[in-house]
C-alpha cells in the first residue's frame, strides 16, 4: 500500500521541485515577502497595478536584506554622485537665484547634498520612478523641492493625443481628520491658464504646486526597477550560499569517530568519559583562560579513535557562486570583480573601469543631469513668473501641443545656460583631466590666446580635486579678484630699461634672422681654451670656505 502510494505522489512531488527551480511557482510553506513568479501571466498586464507593486516590493526587499542587490544600488549611487554635484548659471542674476535655491536648507535636504542625491537615485533604481513635488511661493519665486511617494500617486494622467506630456497626477493626500483625499496635481511643463483643475485645499493662499515625474524603466505609463532582471539570480545565489553553510555546519558536526571494544555499557561509560572531558575543558573548570588544544588522547586495544574525512567540494562551490554571481551582475551592468570577489581584478581595473561599464554609469550621469536641468529650468521660470528675474527673461506659452506648455525667452542677450557638474567616474579621470587643464593653461601662456574662460577652467578645477562645494560663489569672487592669487600682489607694469640701467643691447632674448646671425663672429679656440684654464684657476669650495672663515658643517647648520 505504501509504496503504491508513494508512487502515486511521486511524480506530484518531482513537479513541484521542478517548478520552485524554475521560478513559475514557490509553494506556500516556503513563501517570501514580496514573491512574485515572474514567468506566470504575460505583456503588460503582469507589471501594472498590484503586480508592478509587487514587482518592486520583491526587489526592496533583497535590497534590505541581501548583500548583493545592496551593493549593487550603492555602487551606481557612487559612481554616479560621489561627493555630489553643483550648479553654475553663465548669466550672474540668474546664478544667484540659482545659488540661493541650491543652498536653501529645505533643498539641501532632498535635493542639493550628495545624501539627498544618493537617497533619490536610491529610490529610482528600486521603483523605477521618482515624483518630485515643487511647492512655489508666489510672492517671492522661491522653490521648495520634496518628493511623493509613487504608492501615493493614483493615477498618471497624459495630455490628451501625447503621451509623453503628463498634464496632471492624481494623488491621496491625507485631509481634516486623516481622511484621505485625491487632488489632481498638475505637471510642472504644463501651464493652467483656464483654471481647469481644482486647487488643493491643503495648499497656503500663496504657494503653487507643482509635480514631475522621473522614469527609469517605464511600463503602462509607471516605473518598474531597473533591478528585477538581477532579483532571480541574487535569489538563487542566496540559496546557495545558505546550502553551502548548512552543508559546512553537517560536515563540523561530528570531526571524530571512536570505536569501542564491548557491550553497550562500554559504550556508556566512554561517552560519559568524553562529557566529562568536555564539560571540563568548555566550562573552566580547572582555571585556564582558554581552551586547551593538542591534547594527548589515550586508548587501549578495546578503543580506536578516527578522525572523519569530509570534503565540502568549496573549490567547485567556488566556481559555481561566480556564475550565479555573474549572472546577477549583468541585470545591473556591474562587472564580478566588483561584487565582493577583488581576485578577479587588477590594477588596471583599481584604477579604470571596463568600457561597457563606463558607459551606463555616463548615461546615469548624464540622465540626472537632464532632470537637474529640467528642475533648475523651472526655478528660473518661477523667478521670472513671481522673482526678481523679469529683466533676464519673459515667460510665454507654446499652444502647438496638445495643452499649453512654459516657455523662456531671454531678453537682451541673456544667457540661460546652467551648467551641472559631476565628479569623475573612476580616478583615472583626475590625471587625465588635470593633466589636459595644465597643458590648456602652457598652450595660453606660449600663444598669447585664450582658448577657456578664467570661470571654466576655475570650474574645472574646482571640482576635480574635491574643493569648496559652493563653487558658484567662489569663482564669483575669483572673478571679481580677476582670478590673482590672493596671497600675491598684483602685478606692476614695469617701464623698460633704459641703456643707462643695463648695458645689455637692444633685442637681447629675441631669435635673430638668418642674415643677422650669420654676421655675428664665430666664438674661437683660443676664447674656449682662456676660459677653460680661467676656470681651472678658481679656488676650490674647501679654499673659498677657508678664506671666508667658515667651515661646511656651519654651512649645513
Amino acid at each position: 500500500m505504501l509504496d503504491t502510494y508513494l508512487d502515486t505522489i511521486r511524480p506530484t512531488i518531482y513537479q513541484e521541485i521542478l517548478s520552485e527551480a524554475l521560478g513559475q511557482r514557490l509553494p506556500k510553506e516556503l513563501n517570501e515577502p514580496g514573491w512574485l513568479p515572474l514567468g506566470s501571466g504575460s505583456g503588460v498586464d503582469m507589471l501594472t497595478g498590484l503586480n508592478r507593486r509587487q514587482v518592486n516590493d520583491e526587489v526592496r526587499y533583497y535590497y534590505q536584506t541581501d548583500p548583493t542587490m545592496h551593493y549593487m544600488v550603492e555602487l551606481e549611487n557612487a559612481y554616479t554622485f560621489s561627493r555630489g554635484v553643483t550648479v553654475k548659471a553663465k548669466d550672474a542674476t540668474i546664478d544667484a537665484v540659482i545659488q540661493k535655491f541650491w543652498r536653501h536648507p529645505n533643498n539641501r535636504a532632498s535635493l542639493t547634498t550628495a545624501a539627498a542625491q544618493w537617497d533619490l537615485n536610491k529610490e529610482l533604481q528600486l521603483e523605477g520612478e521618482l515624483f518630485l513635488a515643487f511647492y512655489t511661493s508666489t510672492l517671492t519665486g522661491q522653490v521648495t523641492v520634496r518628493t511623493l511617494p509613487p504608492s501615493q500617486i493614483a493615477k498618471v494622467i497624459p495630455a490628451k493625443g501625447d503621451a509623453k506630456l503628463q498634464q496632471y497626477y492624481l494623488a491621496d493626500v491625507n485631509g481634516p481628520e486623516n481622511r484621505t483625499e485625491r487632488y489632481p496635481l498638475l505637471d510642472y511643463r504644463v501651464a493652467d491658464t483656464r483654471g481647469q483643475l481644482a486647487r488643493p485645499d491643503f495648499l497656503g493662499p500663496n504657494t503653487e504646486i507643482a509635480v514631475m515625474q522621473v522614469v527609469s524603466d517605464a511600463i503602462g505609463g509607471r516605473g518598474l526597477s531597473p533591478k528585477r532582471t538581477s532579483v532571480r539570480w541574487i535569489k538563487a545565489l542566496t540559496g546557495f550560499m545558505q546550502d553551502r553553510a548548512v552543508l559546512t555546519l553537517a560536515g563540523s558536526t561530528f570531526a571524530f569517530k571512536q570505536k569501542i571494544k564491548g557491550n553497550r555499557q562500554a559504550a556508556e561509560m566512554a561517552a560519559a568519559r568524553w562529557s566529562r572531558y568536555e564539560t571540563r575543558m568548555k566550562y573552566d573548570m580547572d582555571g585556564n583562560e582558554r581552551r586547551q588544544g593538542g591534547n594527548t588522547f589515550i586508548e587501549n586495544e578495546a578503543s580506536n579513535l578516527e578522525q572523519l574525512k569530509f570534503d565540502t567540494m568549496a573549490a567547485n562551490a567556488y566556481n559555481d557562486m561566480r556564475m550565479f554571481r555573474q549572472m546577477a551582475g549583468i541585470g545591473s551592468g556591474v562587472f564580478e570583480h566588483y561584487l565582493g570577489d577583488p581576485s578577479t581584478g587588477n590594477l588596471a581595473t583599481a584604477t579604470a573601469m571596463e568600457l561597457p561599464m563606463l558607459k551606463i554609469f555616463e548615461f546615469r550621469q548624464q540622465f540626472w543631469m537632464d532632470v537637474l536641468n529640467e528642475i533648475l529650468a523651472f526655478v528660473v521660470l518661477q523667478g521670472i513668473r513671481h522673482g526678481t528675474l523679469g529683466r533676464q527673461a519673459v515667460v510665454a506659452l507654446d499652444q502647438s501641443g496638445a495643452y499649453p506648455i512654459w516657455t523662456i525667452e531671454p531678453q537682451a542677450n541673456t544667457d540661460l545656460t546652467i551648467d551641472v557638474i559631476f565628479p569623475p567616474i573612476v580616478q583615472k579621470d583626475v590625471a587625465v583631466q588635470a593633466s589636459a587643464l595644465a597643458q590648456v593653461a602652457t598652450a595660453e601662456a606660449s600663444t598669447g590666446q585664450q582658448m577657456l574662460p578664467p570661470e571654466k577652467k576655475a570650474e574645472v578645477a574646482i571640482n576635480l580635486f574635491g574643493g569648496d562645494r559652493d563653487s558658484g560663489a567662489l569663482i564669483e569672487q575669483m572673478k571679481q579678484d580677476g582670478f590673482l592669487m590672493p596671497n600675491l600682489p598684483a602685478p606692476q607694469p614695469t617701464a623698460p630699461p633704459t641703456s643707462e640701467e643695463s648695458p645689455v643691447r637692444e633685442g637681447v632674448g629675441t631669435p635673430l634672422a638668418k642674415n643677422e646671425a650669420e654676421k655675428v663672429e664665430r666664438i674661437t679656440k683660443a676664447e674656449i681654451k682662456s676660459a677653460l684654464e680661467h676656470w681651472e684657476e678658481m679656488p676650490t669650495l674647501d679654499e673659498l670656505l677657508k678664506e671666508m672663515g667658515l667651515s661646511l658643517e656651519a654651512v649645513d647648520a
